[in-house]
């Protein structure tokens, strides 16, 4: 799949957060019909081992797998983009210069350093030829810090980013207000990453934590959403369960 002409696509694009290493919560996610699929390895149990079972599983079904990395590191992102998923998303990213540490790490000669192994991006050898010729895996940045904000421009201006990610909490928090999501300087934090998107014509998403919410990124014009997570889902879940039989 070509995850970058994928973003590029227009309209929507749902999905959810997973935090649990297991293949039957991934097919599970994939078989209630998101578009795509954020597996967490920075605040998941994800490693690159079940990261790779998880694109596997998810991927059958043509479904884009992303992966949130643990770290912005080079080792990390190599590590990761060679278990085969549609995109990497680095987390906390503030400046123009961490996106070409990115680049650097994340892209083959001659646009960056990425150095050449053979593992299940490259099909183990058989698809090697193609991924030299072309980057067909997505880069999204998150954008979720007070100094990310206010790089916003200079950020989303440079050409390895394919998309952003926007994570309020986080924003909140770096704001002295964590988990005031919707304090007007959060809002305002918001809005001014989303437009800077629009005008540079890249995918602009954010994390919603229910469906109400889901629905007003969707009305407020975000590309990306992803909504709720698998532990969350699951408890909430088992609680409306028993709550309808006390």
């Amino acid at each position: 799949m070509d995850a970058r002409a994928w973003l590029q696509s227009g309209g929507m694009k749902l999905g959810t957060i997973l935090t649990i290493d297991h293949p039957a919560t991934v097919e599970i996610a994939r078989l209630a019909g998101f578009d795509w699929l954020w597996i967490d390895g920075e605040h998941g149990r994800f490693n690159e081992v079940s990261a790779a079972t998880a694109c596997a599983v998810g991927g059958a079904g043509e479904v884009p797998m992303f992966v949130r990395l643990p770290d912005r590191s080079a080792t990390a992102i190599k590590r990761f983009l060679d278990i085969g998923c549609d995109g990497i998303i680095l987390p906390q990213v503030s400046s123009a210069e961490e996106v070409d540490e990115i680049a650097r790490a994340a892209l083959y000669p001659p646009q960056g350093e990425r150095s050449v192994g053979i593992a299940r991006a490259q099909g183990y050898g058989a698809r090697f030829a193609e991924c030299m010729e072309k980057q067909d895996y997505a880069i999204v940045v998150q954008i979720e810090s007070v100094a990310g904000v206010k790089n916003a421009e200079a950020i989303v201006g440079r050409a390895a980013v394919d998309a952003v990610v926007i994570g309020p909490y986080d924003m909140s928090g770096s704001m002295g207000i964590p988990g005031q999501i919707e304090a007007r300087e959060v809002i305002e934090g918001i809005g001014k990453v989303q437009a800077i998107c629009k005008a540079a014509g890249k995918p602009c998403g954010i994390f919603a934590a229910t469906g109400e919410k889901a629905k007003a990124s969707a009305a407020a014009g975000f590309e990306l959403i992803a909504v709720g997570m698998d532990c969350s889902v699951l408890l909430g879940g088992y609680k409306s369960l028993l709550e309808a039989l006390r």
